[in-house]
């Protein structure tokens, strides 16, 4: 019997191991979840953007509403604190998925089923890193000490960032929904910074005291992705010049 077991789970870890993809390096220091249905047709953005993509505006644009699955959230894994509250969690979902639908607007409705002219999305905000705001406090309490910090981090290749601030990454893919072939999908981590120091005090002073909250940065993330989304969508439909090919 005890021989039969160890085969057992000799045969479970081997089945693990193939099941799931060894993608470490591929992405710069992301490791992804797993979560993609695919990712092995995803590119360097280039340019500024740190952000990996793989995308066909001609099928994108083919697409007039869309069908969000229900959003996943995924703590990175050496995070000082696991024990987040589910409620948290929940209201961090529904707040990106809020986000998406104003930032999508009625120019691509919502809906829940699928069809040939709608988009299914699949989304998971991976190695969430919360704010932690008891080490903001230590900071904040002493006046304008933030100023002096504008050489110590470089997140965005812009000064700002402190140790105890968040950040979040987002994989992502848009699927046909009756095929669920994949038409487009993106990898980005967005770290935090306390302020953002090249426009100016005011409107650094304003990003420094979301410091004090847990989840605004990881908010503040979603909120990006959500209007980049709007912006690709955009952005497909205007270059759309031969007719779409739907996906077979």
């Amino acid at each position: 019997m005890v021989r039969l077991k160890g085969v057992v789970a000799t045969l479970l870890a081997v089945f693990m191991t193939c099941s799931v993809p060894t993608l470490a390096g591929q992405f710069g220091d992301y490791q992804p979840q797993g979560f993609l249905s695919d990712y092995s047709k995803l590119e360097p953005e280039g340019g500024d953007s740190k952000a990996y993509v793989h995308k066909n505006p001609r099928l994108v644009a083919n697409y007039n509403k869309l069908m969000i699955d229900r959003i996943k959230i995924y703590l990175k894994e050496d995070a000082e604190s696991k024990e987040i509250d589910p409620a948290e969690l929940k209201e961090l979902v529904d707040y990106f998925h809020q986000a998406i639908v104003e930032a999508v607007g009625s120019e691509y409705p919502v809906v829940e089923e699928p069809g040939p002219d709608i988009l299914r999305l699949r989304i998971a905000i991976t190695d969430i890193v919360p704010n932690k705001p008891a080490a903001s406090v230590v900071t904040l309490a002493v006046p304008f000490l933030w100023l002096g910090e504008a050489s110590t981090g470089v997140a965005q290749d812009e000064p700002g960032s402190t140790p105890f601030v968040g950040e979040a990454s987002i994989e992502f893919e848009a699927l046909d929904s009756e095929n669920s072939q994949q038409v487009a999908a993106y990898i980005e981590t967005k770290p935090a910074k306390k302020y953002t120091w090249t426009k100016g005090v005011r409107e650094g002073a304003k990003d420094y005291m979301r410091a004090y909250s847990t989840w605004a940065y990881t908010k503040e993330a979603m909120e990006h992705w959500a209007q980049l989304l709007r912006k690709r969508l955009d952005e497909s439909r205007a270059n759309q010049i031969l007719p779409a090919e739907r996906v077979v």
